[in-house]
């Protein structure tokens, strides 16, 4: 099969063909439709994965839905070749509390497709754990289903804020989490959704998803807010990450708010301690969501409760994709990238390494 390597840090991915995934017990093999970048892909190419290098030879991607191809004995009772799929990306050990609670990203045996563990889906065919992963109703298109991976992510960081519902909601940064959080947000009854970014078009975005825009780039953010608001946020989201986004999201925070990092820092990150002591803030971290929690977004994109279309910007094929995320990792424009395999091919070389 086709598929984009990871060699090291500092190179573009590269296309070469690989041997064909096989099924183990309990899994499914797709055929990949589309597959979102993620910010932790990118961050994961250019820095680390868990706090990890990325081995040479990893197939990054985990944003992933498809066509079930193969799959192991143990499967065919509720799945057959030719169903739609969205990927559940997460492997637990299946036998741990963890795991027999749906939550096996909190396995100590968990491995991840395509950052550790596991390889992902930036290609033709790729490996799924069969128990988790949902069916796609065929109204669906695949590049919309893409995004059940993300709006899980983003459900799941939402109730570390609960009740959203009269909040006053700042999301700080307007790439694809930042959207999605937004249309959350609005979805759930907030009162007031803003999202800010310092590049002018993404923070543009936010309004196709109901919330207001900040310009962070030229307007003052907490004086912004407050014109929108009335008030200071009571719930703010990094969704922008950066050893400042913690404490610039602590900063603009409101008396007694929460605080929710969505976004992937790097080392160690400031933490103005004295400032969340006065303000009595609450501060949270969100990393994966469970069985539930992935199941519940297929559902609201199948319902349409949720309308996620204005996030995805580009559609790319092979021939185009590792330029297309070697740029993703500087300031841009662009929402949500999806790989699409089935977009004319390049020419390739065979694979060097395992």
């Amino acid at each position: 099969m086709l598929a984009a390597i990871f060699e090291t840090v500092g190179k573009p991915l590269v296309v070469e063909r690989v041997d064909d995934p096989r099924p183990e017990p309990g899994e499914l093999i797709v055929r990949v439709e589309a597959c979102g970048v993620c910010g932790s892909d990118i961050h994961a190419a250019t820095h680390s994965a868990f706090g990890r290098s990325l081995p040479t030879g990893t197939i990054l991607g985990h944003e992933f839905t498809g066509e079930v191809v193969d799959l192991s004995a143990d499967a065919a009772g509720r799945w057959r070749r030719g169903d739609r799929v969205a990927g559940f990306p997460i492997f637990g050990c299946g036998a741990c509390g963890y795991c027999l609670q749906g939550r096996p990203a909190s396995c100590r045996a968990a491995r991840f497709a395509g950052l550790q563990g596991a390889q992902g889906a930036y290609a033709e065919f790729v490996r799924v754990p069969a128990a988790h992963s949902v069916p796609i109703a065929n109204h669906v298109s695949m590049q919309t289903a893409a995004l059940i991976e993300p709006l899980a992510v983003c459900l799941h960081a939402v109730r570390s804020a609960m009740p959203i519902r009269h909040a006053s909601v700042l999301i700080i940064g307007a790439g694809p989490i930042g959207l999605i959080l937004a249309a959350v947000c609005r979805h759930l009854g907030a009162r007031d959704v803003v999202v800010s970014d310092i590049v002018a078009e993404r923070a543009e975005r936010s309004r196709l998803v109901g919330a207001e825009a900040i310009d962070a780039g030229r307007q003052d953010v907490r004086a912004a807010f407050r014109a929108v608001a009335g008030r200071r946020p009571t719930v703010v989201f990094d969704a922008a990450g950066g050893r400042k986004g913690l404490s610039r999201a602590m900063d603009l925070a409101g008396e007694n708010a929460q605080v929710v990092v969505v976004a992937v820092h790097e080392g160690e990150a400031p933490v103005p301690g004295m400032i969340g002591f006065y303000k009595e803030l609450r501060l949270s971290f969100a990393k994966a969501y469970g069985a539930a929690t992935f199941r519940e977004a297929a559902g609201m994109i199948e319902s349409g409760a949720i309308d996620l279309s204005p996030v995805v910007t580009d559609v790319v094929g092979f021939d185009g994709f590792p330029a297309m995320f070697d740029s993703l990792s500087r300031p841009s424009g662009r929402g949500k990238v999806l790989l699409q395999p089935s977009f004319q091919q390049p020419e390739i070389r065979n694979a060097t390494h395992n």
